[in-house]
């Protein structure tokens, strides 16, 4: 990207940040480690304390499990317990644990809808003491 893009993307942010009332505080963030990532994100990661949306390409099982272990990766550099949210019982746990999630650290609720799921997710979200919920 060339210094002008930057110079606009920057503007841009800083507008955004205005209109959205996070202009006077600054906010905790987990970066990649990748310079060409943390380079594109807003304070040079994700933001923590905040909602990100992670998913797959549709019903493609290979990308579903990638969108997973991607989630699993990055809840595994939080500290804390992990709420992992199902329907179904469909996860496997060694894979979370090869993406660097310790078994230990994670809380599985098996919801039986998505109402329910949902319920669930925002209540671990509520508690405020857990490292990540997915």
């Amino acid at each position: 990207m060339s210094a002008s893009v930057h110079a606009v993307v920057a503007d841009l942010r800083d507008r955004i940040r205005q209109f959205d009332g996070r202009a006077q505080r600054d906010r905790a963030v987990l970066p990649f480690g990748v310079p060409e990532i943390d380079a594109r994100l807003p304070g040079g990661g994700l933001a923590l304390a905040s909602l990100h949306e992670i998913c797959g390409g549709g019903n493609d099982a290979v990308e579903a499990s990638a969108a997973m272990l991607f989630a699993a990766g990055i809840a595994a550099r939080t500290k804390g317990q992990v709420l992992w949210c199902l329907t179904r019982c469909d996860l496997f746990a060694p894979a979370l644990a090869q993406a660097g999630l310790a078994p230990g650290r994670v809380l599985y609720v098996e919801a039986g809808d998505e109402k329910s799921l949902l319920l669930c997710f925002e209540e671990g979200l509520r508690h405020g003491g857990l490292g990540a919920v997915v």
